[in-house]
């Protein structure tokens, strides 16, 4: 009865072990990322509620992916300090393995998924794979690393959901996606500030490592800023909502919040997370000024959602 009661104990362990290890907090970001991309394609060709069923599957698939990303990140790194969205745990045996069956598992899942959305995931397990995998480890490259945050996360996840809407590839979907982008790189910069010294006693070669916190916030300062300069400059010239550019001063105040950070670098993971609020901040009232502007469009009835702007349809 005694090694039953361990073992059940022992289960229990490592059962929570490996849900902080998920980072159980990051799968609300990507699924709002899924649902951005869902709800962009709906506004570039102003249609109600649609394809809900070929968008659901996505949701499963990803989840998977990420248990996989995140599982074989945390064998790799085997991660004693701070971890954005989460905390360090103990690793447990053979989590690789376990890792990369979630991660064939999402594969799998692409059968049941339009082709494009199909493509995305396998693409974003593949990446997943080279970027934690203890022979490739592209987390540790200055460059590897930040384009497999880009390609996977910027890219393609709002990308497959997009997909699903069947929405034209247009000049304003390759503007969005490019700012998109950006800001990615700008967080994946942002989140490594901190890190410098793990990453440094792993023998990762990141750009904290060669070249300092302050530069590499200075880098994600400027992906950040050229994401918002870009969105400016498209609504200035009538590609978005113009009511959108309500938004300028709250993308003022993630440039100060950067600012402030980079006096204080390293700084924490605080920081990030201040950063990524400021930044839903921001984009929040981008929402709200396109509802906004949807309501003023379908009251007068004129043309809807990306069709109504003052570009309008730019195919």
């Amino acid at each position: 009865m005694h090694t039953r009661s361990a073992a059940l104990t022992l289960g229990a362990v490592i059962l929570r072990d490996l849900w902080t290890l998920a980072r159980p907090r990051m799968l609300w970001w990507l699924g709002l990322l899924l649902l951005v991309g869902y709800g962009y394609g709906h506004w570039e060709i102003a249609v109600d509620l649609a394809w809900e069923n070929d968008f659901l599957p996505l949701v499963p698939a990803w989840a998977l992916l990420h248990l996989g990303t995140m599982w074989l990140n945390a064998y790799r790194d085997q991660d004693e300090g701070e971890v954005m969205f989460g905390e360090a745990a103990d690793v447990p045996a053979h989590l690789d393995k376990l890792a990369l069956g979630m991660l064939a598992a999402a594969g799998a899942m692409a059968a049941l998924l339009t082709p494009v959305p199909a493509a995305c995931l396998l693409g974003c397990v593949v990446l997943a794979f080279l970027y934690s995998h203890p022979r490739t480890a592209w987390k540790g490259h200055p460059i590897g690393g930040p384009l497999v945050n880009v390609v996977g996360y910027g890219l393609l996840t709002p990308l497959a959901a997009f997909a699903v809407v069947r929405a034209p590839l247009t000049p304003r979907v390759a503007v969005t996606f490019t700012a998109m982008g950006l800001a990615m790189a700008g967080l994946t910069f942002a989140a490594q500030a901190f890190q410098g010294d793990e990453d440094a006693a792993r023998g990762d070669r990141t750009l904290v490592v060669t070249h300092g916190p302050a530069v590499t916030l200075q880098t994600a300062r400027a992906c950040i800023g050229a994401a918002a300069g870009i969105g400016v400059v498209a609504a200035l010239l009538g590609f978005y909502p113009r009511l959108c550019l309500i938004a300028v001063p709250m993308l003022l105040w993630v440039d100060a919040h950067f600012r402030s950070w980079i006096r204080r670098a390293p700084g924490t993971s605080a920081d990030a997370k201040t950063l990524i609020w400021r930044m839903c901040g921001a984009a929040l009232l981008l929402v709200i000024a396109a509802v906004a502007t949807y309501l003023h469009q379908w009251l007068n009835q004129l043309p809807l959602s990306g069709l109504g702007t003052a570009r309008g349809a730019p195919w």
